[in-house]
């Protein structure tokens, strides 16, 4: 009898276990919903000028998904979420991140917080979509001379745009560590320290992954497009060197 006993009184241990892990479980998935309202009022505070009231809506947003995934908020990562299905979230998250870098900016003693929020802000933008989008944001924010520690904020853009390793067409022609691809992109470094050479990469990144996508879906102007690009890239190449080893002669 008290070895039945015993069972019964474990099996109902377990059970008031469980209904209470459901029921946090409820409550968390109920707090989950609760994450956007936060999001779109630090958004329009961010309009508003609010900065602080704005910080701390982006705060509880981001806390929020850091409960959902049992995590510190500083160790969200885009591996928690799935790459296609939530990428709308991602986007969101690195706006959130974006704003916050802002308005830490604006203290000297909160520099460290915005350098957090400035590298939190490039893990949840390099190698996504959005990416280039999220590069012009930097540089347009860059070109108006704002920020307090102006080489934080264009170092974000350097890593974002130019030494980013996506070369679309070089890639799709010759593969992503091919010796002309690795070249091209010691090209768009070397433009990038100038502002027109910086519209060029822009304009490179804003058209070529639409270029890339549509040859994907058309086999047959791939191939056309690539027997054409493929010796084109090369004599670039040989060009853009040639440049190169003339003027480290004559420097």
């Amino acid at each position: 009898m008290a070895k039945k006993f015993g069972s019964s009184s474990s099996n109902k241990k377990i059970s008031d276990e469980e209904k209470k892990e459901a029921i946090k479980r409820e409550q968390l998935s109920i707090l989950f919903r609760t994450r956007l309202s936060h999001l779109k009022r630090a958004q329009q505070l961010v309009r508003d000028d609010r900065i602080a009231a704005a910080v701390d809506s982006y705060t509880k947003y981001l806390g929020i998904l850091a409960l959902y995934f049992d995590v510190p908020e500083a160790k969200l990562s885009p591996t928690l979420f799935h790459a296609e299905k939530d990428m709308t979230e991602l986007l969101l998250i690195s706006h959130a991140y974006w704003d916050l870098a802002k308005a830490y900016d604006r203290s000297p003693n909160l520099q460290i917080d915005c350098l957090r929020c400035l590298e939190q802000f490039m893990k949840f933008t390099i190698g996504f979509k959005y990416q280039h989008v999220n590069a012009q944001i930097v540089r347009k924010f860059n070109n108006k001379k704002h920020a307090h520690n102006p080489k934080a904020f264009e170092a974000a853009y350097q890593r974002i745009q130019v030494n980013s390793k996506k070369c679309y067409i070089a890639t799709s022609c010759f593969g992503e560590f091919h010796p002309i691809t690795e070249q091209l992109r010691d090209f768009k470094k070397s433009i990038s320290r100038h502002e027109r050479g910086r519209d060029f990469i822009d304009i490179y990144y804003n058209y070529s992954p639409k270029l890339i996508e549509y040859f994907e879906t058309h086999s047959n102007i791939k191939a056309v497009s690539e027997f054409f690009i493929r010796p084109f890239l090369k004599a670039f190449v040989w060009i853009f060197l040639h440049y190169v080893d003339n003027k480290k002669t004559h420097s």
